[in-house]
């Protein structure tokens, strides 16, 4: 048997290793040297035998070490792709840096500004009261002139008189000429250019529209709020009615009372139902069932779709819900307050001004009514004030007005049967929270 071995170590090699497995010897073919091992000359006393035949084993049960060149082929291995990988990450640094070079070239992205609605009807305003105030000069500058004119004429006839020699003016004919001229000054300033309302819902009712700043401004959800007998369900349904008569369509929808019981008390109030010409339509629940027959969904979905499609259809701008209540108890379940805050919101969306009647009373300042009146844009506050002669007047305050300069002091409301009027009380007033 022919054996190779480590001419170092003595360790056993294979024929063609380059490197000993023990020490890392480097192996050539003429360093190798065959050994001839003949065990049947081994020859062991057998007094010894025994001793020694548990160190002895047989050669072809030792374990001969591969070399390392698969090990070192792994590492070139592993040593290449690392290299790789890093030109790689080099690569990616560099187009990183880039990028942010070119993001900072071109800056941060600014999205456009949203217009601000109330600086907008703010300077509207400023504009056409520029646009008009030349033409109100030039009618004073036209009175004065008048007045001169009328002066001169006095001062001619008074001199007529004296010297006598100028033909006598007749005072019925001069008394006409200065009656005519100061009529149709009067006219004149009584009638001044008209300014359109830009921006606003006018509701026409005497001191009611200075104390709100020039009126509702237009996409407000507005709270009209009080305890019964306060007359908001009538204060609504009159800015609605005037505002129909000046030709604006508007809806009002009543979940408490029936249409032709609201119709009936209205014309008593002064406000017929052919005087709006069509343009004011008066829903209660009975006449949105039969209008919404076979429609799906809920008393709330129902009123919102019916809402939306005559919104569609007419395209009307003002619209008044009575009462907020009554359409929270339609609903299967609490109505929360973010329910209420999509409600209104679903009210902007239509982008019509909405008056909500609220039967809660602000002296208790409830959760619920904190809600109603965090979320609404305005707030009119409406209450019985007890006088000390056993009478009683009704009281209205603009609580808040979002974009307008309101007048927040109580004013006491009457309604003579035909008309409301506001004038400041002559009673203390409640103290403001």
């Amino acid at each position: 048997m022919v054996r190779y071995e480590c001419p170092r170590c003595g360790f056993g090699v294979r024929p063609g290793d380059e490197n000993c497995g023990r020490c890392g010897e480097d192996l050539k073919p003429k360093s190798v040297q065959p050994i001839q091992v003949t065990l049947g000359a081994v020859q062991l006393d057998r007094g010894q035998g025994e001793r020694y035949n548990a160190h002895i084993r047989s050669v072809d049960s030792i374990q001969v070490a591969r070399p390392d060149s698969t090990i070192q082929a792994k590492k070139a291995e592993l040593d290449r792709r690392e290299q790789a990988l890093l030109e790689r990450e080099r690569k990616l640094r560099a187009f990183a840096k880039e990028l942010e070079g070119r993001s900072k070239a071109v800056g941060p992205a600014v999205p456009p500004a949203a217009p601000d609605m109330d600086e907008l009807r703010r300077r509207v305003r400023e504009e056409l009261a520029r646009q008009f105030e030349p033409e109100l000069e030039a009618l004073q500058a036209q009175l004065d002139e008048r007045e001169a004119e009328l002066q001169e004429a006095r001062l001619k006839l008074q001199m007529t008189e004296a010297c006598q020699t100028i033909e006598g003016v007749d005072e019925a004919e001069l008394a006409r000429i200065t009656e005519e001229i100061f009529t149709e000054l009067r006219a004149q300033l009584r009638s001044p250019p008209k300014v359109s309302d830009v921006g606003v819902l006018r509701t026409r009712i005497p001191r009611l529209d200075e104390v709100l700043g020039g009126g509702i401004p237009e996409g407000h959800v507005v709270l009209l709020s009080g305890p019964p007998g306060t007359m908001k369900s009538t204060l609504a349904y009159t800015i609605l009615y005037k505002a129909a008569v000046n030709g604006l369509s508007a809806l009002y929808l009543s979940v408490e009372q029936g249409r032709r019981s609201i119709v009936r008390q209205m014309e008593r109030m002064g406000m017929p139902e052919a005087g709006a010409e069509g343009r004011l339509k008066v829903m209660d629940l009975r006449e949105l069932r039969r209008e919404m027959e076979g429609s799906e969904g809920n008393w709330r979905e129902v009123i919102m779709g019916y809402v939306q499609r005559e919104q569609e259809a007419t395209g009307f701008k003002a619209f008044a819900l009575d009462s907020l209540e009554s359409f929270k108890a339609l609903t299967e379940h609490c109505f929360s307050r973010q329910d209420l805050k999509d409600l209104f919101d679903w009210f902007k969306a239509l982008g019509i001004t909405v008056l909500v009647i609220s039967e809660n009373v602000p002296d208790e300042w409830d959760e619920d009514y904190q809600g109603e009146a965090y979320l609404s844009d305005g707030i009119l506050e409406l209450l019985m004030r007890e006088m000390g002669d056993s009478r009683v007047q009704r009281w209205v305050r603009c609580v808040k007005m979002r974009g307008a300069n309101v007048d927040n002091r109580y004013y006491t409301m009457f309604h003579d049967g035909r008309e409301f009027s506001l004038s400041l009380p002559l009673a203390p007033q409640p103290c403001v929270r």
